[in-house]
Protein backbone atom coordinates (compact mmCIF):
# COMPACT_ATOMS: atom_id res chain seq x y z
CA UNK A 1 0.00 0.00 0.00
CA UNK A 2 1.38 3.75 -0.69
CA UNK A 3 1.44 6.09 1.86
CA UNK A 4 0.85 9.21 0.86
CA UNK A 5 2.52 10.52 4.09
CA UNK A 6 4.61 8.68 5.95
CA UNK A 7 5.95 11.61 8.11
CA UNK A 8 3.41 13.37 10.35
CA UNK A 9 3.09 17.04 9.77
CA UNK A 10 2.40 19.26 12.32
CA UNK A 11 -0.09 21.86 12.91
CA UNK A 12 1.06 25.70 11.94
CA UNK A 13 -1.92 28.03 11.52
CA UNK A 14 -2.40 29.18 14.71
CA UNK A 15 -2.51 32.88 14.99
CA UNK A 16 -5.51 34.18 14.73
CA UNK A 17 -8.41 34.87 17.19
CA UNK A 18 -10.48 31.82 16.43
CA UNK A 19 -13.57 32.51 19.17
CA UNK A 20 -14.01 36.04 20.43
CA UNK A 21 -14.32 35.98 24.08
CA UNK A 22 -16.16 39.48 23.85
CA UNK A 23 -18.71 40.82 21.93
CA UNK A 24 -16.79 43.01 19.44
CA UNK A 25 -14.66 44.83 21.97
CA UNK A 26 -12.34 47.64 21.23
CA UNK A 27 -8.86 46.83 21.64
CA UNK A 28 -8.40 49.94 24.26
CA UNK A 29 -10.80 47.47 26.00
CA UNK A 30 -9.56 44.21 26.20
CA UNK A 31 -5.77 46.18 26.93
CA UNK A 32 -7.36 47.49 30.05
CA UNK A 33 -8.81 43.96 31.34
CA UNK A 34 -5.46 41.95 30.41
CA UNK A 35 -3.76 44.84 32.49
CA UNK A 36 -6.40 44.45 35.36
CA UNK A 37 -5.42 40.79 35.20
CA UNK A 38 -8.23 39.15 33.12
CA UNK A 39 -6.49 36.01 31.74
CA UNK A 40 -8.94 35.88 28.46
CA UNK A 41 -8.14 38.82 27.90
CA UNK A 42 -4.66 38.60 28.23
CA UNK A 43 -4.34 35.83 25.86
CA UNK A 44 -6.45 37.88 23.08
CA UNK A 45 -4.32 40.49 23.69
CA UNK A 46 -0.92 38.35 23.09
CA UNK A 47 -3.01 36.76 20.12
CA UNK A 48 -3.31 39.92 18.20
CA UNK A 49 -0.29 41.44 18.66
CA UNK A 50 1.06 38.31 17.35
CA UNK A 51 -1.17 37.87 14.30
CA UNK A 52 -1.76 41.44 13.60
CA UNK A 53 -5.28 41.21 13.77
CA UNK A 54 -7.70 44.23 14.43
CA UNK A 55 -5.29 46.84 12.82
CA UNK A 56 -2.79 45.81 16.14
CA UNK A 57 0.73 46.04 14.39
CA UNK A 58 2.60 42.91 15.15
CA UNK A 59 4.92 42.49 18.22
CA UNK A 60 6.26 39.48 18.72
CA UNK A 61 7.82 40.92 22.49
CA UNK A 62 4.66 41.90 23.81
CA UNK A 63 2.76 38.94 22.54
CA UNK A 64 5.31 36.73 24.39
CA UNK A 65 4.46 39.24 27.45
CA UNK A 66 1.03 38.78 27.36
CA UNK A 67 0.69 35.45 26.41
CA UNK A 68 3.38 34.58 29.27
CA UNK A 69 0.70 36.34 31.77
CA UNK A 70 -2.00 34.76 30.20
CA UNK A 71 -0.13 31.19 30.74
CA UNK A 72 0.81 32.14 34.49
CA UNK A 73 -3.48 32.81 34.82
CA UNK A 74 -4.18 28.93 33.61
CA UNK A 75 -5.21 30.08 29.64
CA UNK A 76 -5.09 26.82 27.94
CA UNK A 77 -5.01 28.62 25.02
CA UNK A 78 -1.81 30.39 25.88
CA UNK A 79 0.21 27.48 26.79
CA UNK A 80 -0.43 26.17 23.48
CA UNK A 81 0.29 29.43 21.32
CA UNK A 82 3.17 30.07 23.56
CA UNK A 83 4.62 26.19 22.63
CA UNK A 84 3.66 27.30 18.70
CA UNK A 85 5.99 30.01 19.32
CA UNK A 86 8.75 28.07 20.48
CA UNK A 87 8.19 25.50 17.78
CA UNK A 88 8.23 27.83 14.66
CA UNK A 89 10.38 30.24 16.04
CA UNK A 90 8.06 33.09 15.83
CA UNK A 91 9.81 35.95 17.80
CA UNK A 92 12.20 33.60 19.51
CA UNK A 93 14.79 31.23 19.23
CA UNK A 94 13.44 27.76 18.39
CA UNK A 95 13.38 25.59 21.35
CA UNK A 96 11.72 22.22 20.95
CA UNK A 97 12.06 21.02 24.42
CA UNK A 98 10.10 24.55 25.35
CA UNK A 99 7.53 23.78 22.35
CA UNK A 100 7.36 20.29 24.15
CA UNK A 101 6.61 21.98 27.53
CA UNK A 102 4.06 24.03 26.21
CA UNK A 103 2.39 21.73 24.82
CA UNK A 104 2.24 18.86 27.62
CA UNK A 105 0.54 21.37 30.11
CA UNK A 106 -2.08 22.51 27.34
CA UNK A 107 -2.61 18.70 26.13
CA UNK A 108 -3.07 17.94 29.99
CA UNK A 109 -5.71 20.17 29.89
CA UNK A 110 -7.69 18.42 26.96
CA UNK A 111 -6.26 20.91 24.21
CA UNK A 112 -6.65 18.70 21.18
CA UNK A 113 -3.76 20.33 18.76
CA UNK A 114 -1.65 20.34 21.77
CA UNK A 115 -2.20 17.00 22.13
CA UNK A 116 -1.95 16.24 18.30
CA UNK A 117 1.35 18.25 18.28
CA UNK A 118 2.62 16.41 21.07
CA UNK A 119 2.40 13.37 19.59
CA UNK A 120 4.29 14.12 16.37
CA UNK A 121 7.06 15.41 18.84
CA UNK A 122 7.43 12.11 20.28
CA UNK A 123 6.88 10.41 16.92
CA UNK A 124 9.66 12.67 15.45
CA UNK A 125 11.75 12.81 19.09
CA UNK A 126 11.76 16.22 18.70
CA UNK A 127 12.51 18.12 22.52
CA UNK A 128 11.88 14.57 23.55
CA UNK A 129 12.82 10.98 23.37
CA UNK A 130 11.49 9.38 20.24
CA UNK A 131 8.74 7.22 21.73
CA UNK A 132 5.93 5.44 19.74
CA UNK A 133 3.83 4.45 22.29
CA UNK A 134 3.50 8.37 23.48
CA UNK A 135 2.43 9.06 19.92
CA UNK A 136 0.05 6.90 20.17
CA UNK A 137 -1.11 7.87 23.09
CA UNK A 138 -1.50 11.50 22.65
CA UNK A 139 -3.13 10.93 19.03
CA UNK A 140 -5.28 8.78 20.51
CA UNK A 141 -6.57 11.81 22.82
CA UNK A 142 -6.72 14.03 20.00
CA UNK A 143 -8.32 11.73 17.59
CA UNK A 144 -11.37 10.90 19.79
CA UNK A 145 -11.96 14.81 20.33
CA UNK A 146 -12.28 13.98 16.31
CA UNK A 147 -9.31 16.41 15.18
CA UNK A 148 -8.74 15.20 11.60
CA UNK A 149 -5.23 15.14 11.69
CA UNK A 150 -4.64 13.43 14.95
CA UNK A 151 -7.24 10.55 13.10
CA UNK A 152 -5.00 10.26 10.36
CA UNK A 153 -1.68 10.31 12.34
CA UNK A 154 -3.31 7.45 14.60
CA UNK A 155 -4.15 5.39 11.24
CA UNK A 156 -0.60 5.58 10.19
CA UNK A 157 0.69 4.24 13.76
CA UNK A 158 -1.93 1.02 13.34
CA UNK A 159 -0.71 0.78 9.68
CA UNK A 160 2.59 0.20 11.13
CA UNK A 161 2.46 -1.11 14.03
CA UNK A 162 4.59 1.57 15.78
CA UNK A 163 3.23 1.99 19.85
CA UNK A 164 0.42 -0.20 19.31
CA UNK A 165 -0.13 -3.53 17.53
CA UNK A 166 -0.32 -3.48 13.96
CA UNK A 167 -4.24 -3.23 12.64
CA UNK A 168 -5.68 -2.76 8.90
CA UNK A 169 -8.72 -2.98 10.04
CA UNK A 170 -7.55 0.19 12.89
CA UNK A 171 -5.95 1.65 10.48
CA UNK A 172 -9.11 1.40 7.75
CA UNK A 173 -11.97 2.74 10.97
CA UNK A 174 -9.56 6.20 11.37
CA UNK A 175 -8.43 6.02 8.19
CA UNK A 176 -12.27 6.90 7.53
CA UNK A 177 -13.14 9.02 10.02
CA UNK A 178 -10.33 11.09 9.12
CA UNK A 179 -11.33 11.45 5.04
CA UNK A 180 -14.62 11.71 6.43
CA UNK A 181 -13.71 15.30 7.92
CA UNK A 182 -11.77 16.39 4.50
CA UNK A 183 -8.24 14.55 4.81
CA UNK A 184 -7.29 14.34 1.57
CA UNK A 185 -4.39 11.88 2.56
CA UNK A 186 -6.62 9.41 4.58
CA UNK A 187 -8.98 9.58 1.59
CA UNK A 188 -5.88 8.34 -0.78
CA UNK A 189 -5.02 5.56 1.36
CA UNK A 190 -8.22 4.43 2.74
CA UNK A 191 -9.01 4.09 -1.50
CA UNK A 192 -5.96 1.98 -1.37
CA UNK A 193 -7.42 0.16 1.30
CA UNK A 194 -10.46 -0.68 -0.34
CA UNK A 195 -8.79 -1.47 -3.86
CA UNK A 196 -6.52 -4.18 -2.43
CA UNK A 197 -8.59 -5.39 0.44
CA UNK A 198 -6.48 -4.56 3.53
CA UNK A 199 -9.05 -4.53 6.50
CA UNK A 200 -11.87 -5.06 4.20
CA UNK A 201 -13.14 -7.10 1.16
CA UNK A 202 -12.21 -5.26 -2.22
CA UNK A 203 -14.58 -2.96 -2.88
CA UNK A 204 -14.11 -1.23 -6.16
CA UNK A 205 -16.73 0.96 -5.76
CA UNK A 206 -15.78 2.68 -2.43
CA UNK A 207 -11.77 3.12 -3.94
CA UNK A 208 -13.47 4.53 -6.49
CA UNK A 209 -15.26 6.75 -4.02
CA UNK A 210 -12.54 7.66 -2.20
CA UNK A 211 -10.02 8.03 -4.68
CA UNK A 212 -12.46 10.60 -6.26
CA UNK A 213 -12.94 12.27 -3.03
CA UNK A 214 -9.00 12.92 -3.23
CA UNK A 215 -8.50 13.93 -6.69
CA UNK A 216 -11.36 16.57 -5.82
CA UNK A 217 -9.07 17.78 -3.35
CA UNK A 218 -6.23 18.35 -6.16
CA UNK A 219 -4.59 14.82 -5.13
CA UNK A 220 -2.43 13.91 -8.14
CA UNK A 221 -1.72 10.31 -7.72
CA UNK A 222 -5.70 9.95 -6.92
CA UNK A 223 -5.98 11.28 -10.32
CA UNK A 224 -3.60 9.64 -12.00
CA UNK A 225 -5.29 6.30 -9.91
CA UNK A 226 -8.65 6.82 -11.28
CA UNK A 227 -7.60 6.83 -15.32
CA UNK A 228 -5.97 3.37 -14.20
CA UNK A 229 -9.16 2.05 -12.58
CA UNK A 230 -11.33 3.25 -16.03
Amino acid sequence: MKIKKSAFYIFTVIFSLHSPAFAEPSVADIQYRAEQGQAVAQYHLGMMLLSGEQGVVKNYEQALKWLTAADQNGSVGAKYSLGMMYYTGAGVEKDAKRAFDYFSKAAAKGHAKAQYNLGVLYDRGEGIAQDYGQAFEWFSRAAEQSYPPAEYNLAQLYKKGHGVTQSNEQALKWYTKAAEHGESDAQYNLAQMYLNGEGTPKNLQLAKKWFQQAANAGDLDAKEMLKSLE
